[in-house]
């Protein structure tokens, strides 16, 4: 505990601007616990600093999971954002303030106030104020529009990686004998995308890579990037699209019980994200192999009960189905 307030005391003197001329003593705030990893806010002089512990994950990992090469792959990823226009403006990623191998593989980002995405869904879902979910979503729409236009980019995706993605979540809940039944109904629509062309000749950009709602944070009609560490480059921006669209059809199945609630938030989302038809249009062909991975991917999560995780392999398949 000492060492890692020492760490930050030292990040303060170095980052005046951010901590002012003359930083208190630190002191941890609070505990909290993030979906993959633990994490603590520390405090000096009503400056607030978020730490995330890369070694203290808290749930499931790859074989090849390296917790100090993530954590600096994070690290770089938002001093990549930060140069790209990403440190200002409506569209920003956290501040990043330094990192630290030998404290569980730590990343220290200036901490940001406010409301995430996730918590102003569930606030409008439980009987909240449509227009402030519906400006919130115009602001992530921009955001990743802003991600997907300004960042790396090439002429085509990777098409391995593409169908590797949608595999990924499948084969787990196949190994965990969640898909019910539903195995021949999604290898089945998945194969009539497998020769769809219009997938495999999308531009490639770079990704948020984890877009969903809890990964966003909105504070005085800012928008912040959280977790930014399974960006990459050579992706469809339908990647991030489309989870944010599985994540609201989730929400609304989950917390009001009606996955049709969504449709006016999607098409808000959608509109922000392309206001062009044309462009709307496109996006419509392909979104449903995107939203059924998305949906998928929310169902490897280990806390559902059998009742609703059957039916999220079911919405799924049902997507998928929805193929050309």
């Amino acid at each position: 505990m000492q060492a890692t307030l020492d760490w930050l005391a030292g990040l303060a003197r170095q980052h005046p601007e951010v901590f002012g001329g003359h930083p208190g003593e630190m002191a941890v705030l609070e505990a909290s616990r993030s979906s993959s990893h633990e994490s603590r806010v520390y405090g000096s002089g009503g400056a607030l600093v978020h730490v995330k512990f890369f070694r203290r994950t808290l749930g499931r990992t790859s074989v090849t999971y390296d917790p100090c090469r993530e954590m600096k792959a994070e690290y770089d990823t938002l001093r990549e954002f930060e140069k790209n226009g990403f440190a200002s403006g409506r569209h920003r990623v956290v501040r990043t303030l330094g990192i630290n191998e030998s404290l569980d593989c730590a990343l220290a980002t200036a901490y940001v106030p406010g409301d995430t995405l996730l918590s102003i869904i569930q606030r409008t879902l439980k009987g909240g104020d449509d227009g402030e979910l519906l400006e919130a979503l115009g602001l992530a729409a921009g955001f990743l529009r802003k991600v997907h236009g300004l960042m790396p980019q090439s002429p085509k995706v990777d098409a391995a990686e593409t169908f590797y993605s949608y595999m990924k979540p499948l084969f787990y809940l196949e190994e965990q004998g969640a898909l019910d039944g539903f195995h021949r109904r999604v290898t089945k629509g998945l194969s009539r995308w497998y020769g769809h062309r219009p997938l495999f000749e999308q531009r490639g950009v770079t990704v948020h890579g984890d877009a969903n709602p809890s990964n966003f944070k909105i504070h005085e009609g800012v928008i912040y990037g959280l977790d930014l560490e399974r960006s990459r480059p050579g992706r469809s921006p339908l990647l991030d699209v489309g989870t944010m669209v599985a994540e609201l059809e989730h929400h609304c199945a989950y917390v009001a019980g009606d996955a049709g609630r969504a449709k006016p938030y999607v098409e808000r989302f959608l509109r922000a994200y392309a206001p062009s038809p044309a462009d709307r249009k496109k996006i419509d062909e392909l979104l449903p192999f995107y939203v059924s991975r998305g949906l998928l991917k929310i169902a490897m999560l280990g806390y559902w009960k059998h009742g609703y995780r059957r039916s999220l392999v079911e919405a799924g398949a049902r997507r998928i189905e929805e193929g050309p």
